[in-house]
């Protein structure tokens, strides 16, 4: 079994060798305090802190800060949570209605796709992902070379347009990740960051999304060590160097 053409175990491969020194464990705690709020003066301080630590972790611009960590980390297991969280102010997010993932983003002046994913992906771990240009490039190019339902048909195979992220691309990944971790049985999490990974391999420069999708498949067959650190270095929110 694979997933986009890449082998199952190289996509296991590429997830294990994502880390990034415990930032996201301490967002995914973070999270858990938001969402136990008593009251609303406690849930608009969570919140706020939730939003910021957020903005650290995938920002649109410049690189991540690394404050001490704050999560215990040997407790982050949830429990299965609501369908609907109360942000202050009356924002309503659900974790599956698309409307009320745009209301969140309006309501963060200056936040884009990414930053706003990522707090989808704080609040519910198990059903939301992480869409930078990363993932969505390393989508769209192996949806190209794989074809069939893999093929979202967010770029033309033979075109070099580079490819900036929306919420309405994040609904059709979700939807084809969603599937794939369920038929593969690789968490959903695990999906996103091997598709991340993938991109570090392949420098694109003047290839069509079609020579990128390529590119993309047959490196995955090598070795993939980590990050020097372990972290994402260019997570922002914009148009990959290639396509």
């Amino acid at each position: 079994m694979s997933l986009l053409g890449v082998p199952l175990e190289r996509v296991r491969a590429l997830a294990n060798s994502w880390s990034d020194g415990g930032l996201w464990d301490d967002i995914l705690w973070l999270a858990l305090q938001a969402w136990s709020a008593s009251g609303e003066n406690e849930r608009r301080m969570r919140w706020h802190h939730l939003v910021m630590a957020v903005g650290n972790f995938k920002r649109q611009g410049g690189r991540r800060l690394r404050p001490t960590r704050i999560s215990p980390a040997s407790n982050l297991s949830f429990d299965i949570r609501p369908n609907q969280f109360w942000a202050p102010d009356r924002l309503c997010i659900s974790c599956d209605d698309p409307a009320s993932w745009q209301q969140l983003q309006d309501s963060l002046a200056g936040a884009a796709t990414a930053t706003t994913t990522t707090l989808l992906a704080a609040l519910w771990p198990d059903s939301h992902y992480i869409l930078d240009w990363r993932v969505l490039a390393a989508v769209a190019g192996l949806g190209v070379d794989q074809g069939g339902d893999s093929d979202l048909g967010l770029v033309a195979p033979g075109s070099q347009k580079p490819l900036k992220p929306t919420l309405a691309d994040y609904a059709k990944v979700r939807t084809l990740l969603t599937r794939l971790a369920r038929e593969t049985g690789v968490p959903l999490r695990d999906l996103e960051r091997a598709l991340y990974r993938m991109t570090k391999n392949v420098q694109g420069n003047g290839m069509t999304w079609a020579q990128y999708g390529r590119a993309l498949a047959e490196a995955t067959s090598g070795d993939h060590p980590p990050d020097a650190d372990g972290s994402p270095d260019d997570e922002q929110d914009v148009p990959p160097s290639a396509p």
